[in-house]
């Protein structure tokens, strides 16, 4: 219980001054007396002390962290959305997710992982890895989504072993491999330059190798640039600007066939908003074409720190 206020000495002044007055005169005159003092002392040093007691409340309340302010950042563009699970139920889970991966048919596979999905705990890591080599494409690929918020220091090496450091299930499936970069930039880690290298080859093997399936690989790809802001694949996204085939000759010996420049150009299509808002996030510039992308970049190579 709170403890009771005890009177404010200026409140005792203020009423001991209207007793002497009532003594003192009389009650015809102590109406407009006791008006006027009212007017002039009380409510002004009654509004006083309100507004003084206010501010001492939302103080308090502050201190106590139940107030805040309509600019307080939340940070819920960066939390994972994944809710906590209990061990018991997560080594549930885990066991069930395990022994389901054995099957090679992904519709069995998939209504199981879909179980754990929205859930976190470190029981899901290892057959999480497991899958990422699954027969099904399907499987992979669902594994390598769910890795986004699940990344950490000590699982990092092995998520990156298992897709582009692995050279025979995943060696060429590219939209997997892609599927986990993202977790890196979530989890506040930074990919190697070695490790980069793959990512380079990668990029570069699927637009020399045109096929519109491995579009979700270079948008995947994309977008972990622009979560990430990492400036070392400027210059090919850039390069990805250009509609195929406008700088080429038909004449040209070495001129690929019409239907490789069919299957580079839906590839070119489909990846380009994503190569397109990539670069805006880097640079604050909404690029078109290479040669504007190039100019920007050579114009800017000491402040923005890239040499085209």
């Amino acid at each position: 219980m709170a403890a009771r206020r005890s009177a404010h000495p200026g409140l005792v002044i203020v009423w001991t001054v209207l007793l002497l007055l009532v003594i003192g005169l009389g009650f015809g005159q102590v109406a407009q007396t006791v008006f006027k003092v009212e007017l002039l002392i009380f409510r002004p040093f009654a509004l006083g002390l309100a507004q003084a007691e206010d501010g001492e409340a939302k103080k308090d309340d502050a201190d106590k962290g139940d107030v805040k302010d309509e600019g307080e950042a939340g940070g819920d563009e960066d939390e994972s959305p994944l809710e906590p699970c209990e061990d018991k139920r997560a080594k549930a889970l885990a066991a069930e997710v395990k022994k389901i991966s054995k099957k090679k048919n992904a519709t069995l596979v998939l209504p199981v992982l879909e179980k754990i999905e929205d859930l976190a705990h470190k029981e899901f890591e290892k057959p999480l890895l497991k899958l990422l080599k699954h027969p099904s494409s399907l499987v992979a690929m669902k594994a390598a989504e769910m890795w986004e918020w699940r990344n950490h220091k000590k699982v990092a090496k092995k998520v990156w072993s298992a897709t582009f450091g692995d050279r025979k299930v995943n060696k060429q499936r590219f939209a997997v491999n892609a599927a986990v970069l993202k977790s890196w930039p979530r989890a506040g880690l930074t990919i190697s330059d070695k490790d980069f290298r793959d990512i380079k080859g990668a990029w570069r093997w699927i637009v020399g190798n045109p096929n519109p399936a491995n579009a979700p690989a270079l948008t995947a790809i994309a977008e972990y640039v622009e979560l990430a802001r990492d400036k070392r694949l400027c210059r090919q996204l850039a390069e990805e600007l250009d509609e195929p085939g406008t700088n080429v000759s038909a004449n040209d010996p070495a001129n690929p066939p019409k239907a490789w420049w069919e299957r580079r150009w839906k590839l070119w299509k489909a990846a380009k908003p994503a190569v397109v808002s990539a670069l805006m996030e880097l640079t604050g510039k909404e690029f078109d074409k290479t040669a504007e992308a190039k100019k920007w970049f050579e114009d800017n190579r000491k402040t923005f720190g890239f040499d085209w």
